[in-house]
C-alpha cells in the first residue's frame, strides 16, 4: 500500500477496498513509471542529477504537498482540498506517453493525446466508480482545462496558480543548492515563464501572496542574479536548439525591456505587500 501518499490523510474518502486498491494502483503505476520519467533533460549535462523535481514520481509528490499546505492557507474546503490534491499528485499520468515536454514547448494538442491515453489506458482499469470520478475531474482541471459544473471555484485557475508555484519551487532550489551545472540557466526560464503570471494569481488568491511574501527574498535574490538576457537566451537555446532558436527568437519576446517589465512587475508587489 502507497500510504505515504498525504491522500491517505483521508480516509474515511477510501471506504471500500475496491476503492483502496485503485487508489493503491494509481500511486503505485506513478511511483513505478513516474521514476522512469525525467524532468528538465534539457538543462541536464552528462554527469547532472536533479534530485527533487528531477523525474514525475517526486514532482507530483511535491506537487501534491505543495496543494495540501497551499489550499490550507487559501481556507478552501475539504472537498475542493482532496480534489486539488488528487490532481496535483495525478496529472503527469498522461506523460507516460510522450515524457516530459518543457514549458515552453507544451500544446493544446498534446494536452488532448495525453488526456486520451489516460482515459484509454489507466482510466479504463480502475474498478471503483468513486475513483474513476475522481480521475476524471482531475483530467477535466489538469488537461481538459474544464471546471467542474457541480461547484463555483476556479480549479482549473487555482491549478494553474499551484503549477506557477511549484515551478518557482524548482528554480529557487537551483539558485539555493546549485546542484546542477546550468542552474543559473534553469532559473532564468522559470523566472521569466512563471513571475508574472504569480504577481497576477497574487491579485486573486490569498494564498499566493502569502506565498510570494515568504519566499520574497529568495525571488528577489534569484532574479537581480540570475534573470539576464544573456543567461534566458541560453536556456531558450538549450529548448529550441541553435538553429531552430535562430529562426524563432525574432517570434520569443526576451527582449532586456521585457525582463525589465517582469523586475518592474515583481517590485511593485514588493511595495504594495
Amino acid at each position: 500500500m502507497s500510504s505515504s501518499s498525504l491522500l491517505y490523510l483521508h480516509k474515511k474518502t477510501l471506504s471500500s477496498d475496491e476503492i483502496k486498491n485503485d487508489v493503491d494502483f494509481l500511486l503505485d503505476l506513478i511511483s513505478n513509471k513516474g521514476a522512469k520519467n525525467r524532468r528538465w533533460e534539457a538543462y541536464l549535462s552528462e554527469n547532472d542529477v536533479m534530485v527533487e523535481d528531477g523525474d514525475v514520481h517526486s514532482h507530483s509528490a511535491l506537487m501534491e504537498s505543495l496543494a495540501y499546505r497551499e489550499t490550507m492557507v487559501e481556507g478552501l474546503n475539504e472537498e475542493q482540498a482532496l480534489l486539488l490534491m488528487w490532481t496535483s499528485r495525478f496529472h503527469k499520468l498522461g506523460e507516460f506517453i510522450s515524457g516530459d515536454v518543457l514549458y515552453n514547448l507544451k500544446k493544446n494538442d498534446t494536452r488532448t493525446a495525453r488526456a486520451t491515453y489516460v482515459r484509454k489506458h489507466i482510466q479504463s482499469q480502475l474498478r471503483s466508480d468513486y475513483v474513476k470520478n475522481m480521475l476524471e475531474k482531475v483530467l477535466s482541471i489538469s488537461l481538459d482545462e474544464k471546471n467542474l459544473s457541480e461547484d463555483n471555484f476556479d480549479f482549473v485557475d487555482f491549478f494553474g496558480s499551484l503549477k506557477c508555484r511549484g515551478h518557482i519551487n524548482t528554480a529557487l532550489k537551483m539558485v539555493e543548492k546549485k546542484t546542477i551545472s546550468q542552474y543559473d540557466i534553469l532559473a532564468a526560464n522559470v523566472l521569466f515563464n512563471q513571475i508574472m503570471p504569480l504577481v497576477e494569481y497574487s491579485g486573486k488568491y490569498r494564498s499566493v501572496r502569502v506565498y510570494l511574501k515568504k519566499n520574497a527574498k529568495l525571488i528577489t535574490h534569484a532574479l537581480d542574479k540570475h534573470l539576464t538576457h544573456e543567461k534566458l537566451r541560453q536556456s531558450f537555446k538549450l529548448i529550441y536548439q541553435q538553429d531552430d532558436f535562430e529562426k524563432k527568437q525574432k517570434f520569443l519576446d526576451i527582449s532586456p525591456a521585457k525582463l525589465t517589465e517582469i523586475k518592474s512587475a515583481w517590485l511593485n508587489f514588493i511595495q504594495e505587500n
